[in-house]
Parts: C-alpha cells; sequence; structure tokens
C-alpha cells in the first residue's frame, strides 16, 4: 500500500505541481482549483503510464480525490 501511495503521489505532483505533499495526501477534486476536466484526463493518463492498467470509465465519477484513488489501486493491482 506505501508503495501505491508514493507512486500516487508522484502522479498527482507531476499533474499539480503547486501541491505540497501534504496538500496532495488531502487532494480532492473540490480542494484544488486547479483540478478541472483537463486536469482529470492528465492524472488519470497519467495514472494508468504508472501503474500499467486501465482505468474502467464507469469509475471515473468516483475518482475525486487522492484517498479514493489509492483505495480504487490498491484493489485493481492487489486483485
Amino acid at each position: 500500500m506505501d508503495d501505491i501511495r508514493a507512486r500516487l503521489e508522484n502522479c498527482f505532483a507531476a499533474v499539480f505541481p503547486t501541491l505540497s505533499a501534504g496538500e496532495i495526501a488531502q487532494a480532492d477534486h473540490y480542494s484544488v482549483s486547479a483540478w478541472d476536466s483537463v486536469a482529470s484526463v492528465t492524472l488519470f493518463a497519467t495514472i494508468e503510464e504508472e501503474f500499467g492498467l486501465e482505468l474502467e470509465i464507469a469509475d471515473l465519477p468516483e475518482l475525486v480525490s487522492f484517498e479514493k484513488i489509492a483505495a480504487y489501486l490498491t484493489s485493481k493491482v492487489t486483485a
């Protein structure tokens, strides 16, 4: 799980370079002003590349925070 979180933090840092590590851990679609539709697409593409998986389109509307994405990845990577 720690490896997943660290890799996800790197994805967030690449897409949202102005966020600190503490801000990344608390990041959600509502609190990060730069998290718009373009940033979402970029973030999801970055995550897919980093983790070597394809995110399910039906799941994307639920992936609105660092924590939710981390939980999702944990279920996919360890499944």
